[in-house]
């Protein structure tokens, strides 16, 4: 959750899943920062403040409610679903309700929750405060992927033969983006399926490295490394 931009993103398993736009407190009502979980969940939640049953047009709380482990501080839907995107809330982060709804049904009892203030990727930031993430540049990473390789330039995609041999089988155009398994120093790019992108300039592809922690984090998760 980040307080800078009002935004929530959703990981699964290690994987950015999406991203929402919410409410967040006011500067005298703040939404607390820290790592929280979820420890309710209610669908069409009673307003006790002022009696207000849940479901009712008039409840403020929408129809879904994540509670988390902070007070009485929470994560739920709205009935002012114009406010959604500004800081107007007692504390509590509201969502649009098709957006808590879809939320509700994907979260279970203890999920993690980081609430802070960031200018960074989700990745990156839930990454250092000590979230296993394994997606990259919201992608999800392939088992022994090392890479990915966008191409600014046509380039040809090669087969490799049973002797080892490299036969050109088509032609990609620019902005195509792959998985890479293995790259070696003469610009060949294992891509998979016994495919190769070949690029000894370096000039018609843009290589990206994952990087190591988020490789280490998806060992630790497949082998349930503390």
């Amino acid at each position: 959750m980040n307080l800078t931009t009002n935004q929530l993103s959703f990981f699964e398993n290690g994987n950015y899943t999406k991203t929402f736009p919410v409410t967040t407190g006011r500067d005298r009502t703040p939404t607390p920062e820290g790592n929280f979980c979820i420890i309710t969940k209610f669908k069409n939640k009673e307003y006790h403040r002022k009696k207000i049953p849940g479901g009712a047009p008039n409840n403020p709380l929408g129809t879904r409610w994540l509670g988390l482990d902070k007070n009485e501080y929470a994560i739920h839907g709205t009935n002012r679903e114009w406010t959604i995107g500004s800081r107007e809330s007692n504390g509590c982060i509201r969502m649009h309700d098709r957006d808590i709804q879809w939320l509700y049904d994907r979260v279970q009892l203890q999920t993690k929750v980081i609430i802070s203030r960031f200018h960074t990727s989700p990745e990156y930031e839930a990454n250092k405060l000590g979230y296993r993430v394994v997606s990259w540049n919201s992608r999800k990473i392939e088992e022994e992927q090392i890479g990915v390789l966008t191409l600014v330039d046509r380039a040809d995609i090669y087969w490799q033969e049973p002797n080892g041999q490299l036969t050109k089988v088509k032609t990609v155009l620019p902005n195509e983006r792959y998985p890479v398994y293995s790259k070696r120093k003469d610009g060949i790019y294992y891509i998979g399926n016994n495919s190769y992108i070949i690029d000894e300039t370096g000039e018609k592809i843009r290589y990206e490295q994952i990087p190591s922690s988020i490789l280490s984090n998806i060992y630790k998760r497949k082998y349930n490394v503390p």
